[in-house]
């Protein structure tokens, strides 16, 4: 499982950063609605301590609210507590997460550890490895939903990376990704495309 590389990268970082923080800080409201910074902490382990069949299952049973689904593992593991939560991410970093891509899971760690890093205030940067990875899938993405390369530009002020065509929308790396990913991060965007971006 070593080829998952840029994956172990993002789960021992997140691993780190819980690692530091205190129970206030657990208890803290992440971006992510209705989830506590160790709720985040309780999906990304949710994931790797479930077997591929046990999430399929899962979501089956409860197709009718998949997200509550989710909620509910999240909430479940977020409550071994935060050392349980390092371990885990720690013993597993570089396990793969069928059938999603490398990517898609690069992508799914590194927004959430700015879902927490954010409301908190601290300011340890994503690994670039990481965030390159975590870009191209996200501008991948919104470009088969738009069904298009040409509908906006995206242009990094802080690092050579830059996508598609159209309206420029510019800023930090970070801030492109959580905005490509539907966070609200318009104040840290300059350029045409900031309000096309929806």
């Amino acid at each position: 499982m070593a080829e998952w590389n840029v994956v172990a990268k993002a789960r021992n970082d997140f691993a780190d950063m819980l690692e530091g923080l205190s129970e206030e800080q657990l208890a803290e409201q992440s971006l992510c609605d209705a989830w506590s910074v160790a709720d985040v902490g309780g999906h990304l382990v949710s994931l790797v301590e479930m077997s591929s069949v046990s999430l399929v299952m899962g979501y089956l049973k409860n197709r009718s609210d998949p997200d509550g689904f989710i909620s509910a593992k999240a909430q479940e593991f977020a409550g071994l507590g935060a050392e349980s939560l390092v371990q885990s991410l720690r013993a597993r970093a570089g396990d793969k997460l069928r059938p999603y891509s490398e990517a898609s899971v690069a992508n799914d760690i590194a927004v959430h550890t700015q879902d927490v890093r954010r409301p908190l205030g601290l300011s340890d940067p994503l690994d670039p490895e990481v965030l390159q990875m975590a870009l191209d899938f996200s501008t991948n993405e919104f470009a088969s939903k738009r069904n298009s390369e040409d509908a906006l530009r995206f242009v990094a002020t802080d690092m050579d990376w830059s996508w598609g065509a159209g309206p420029e929308i510019k800023g930090t790396a970070e801030a492109l990704l959580m905005a490509l990913n539907k966070r609200d991060v318009a104040r840290e965007l300059d350029g045409p495309g900031v309000e096309l971006l929806g």
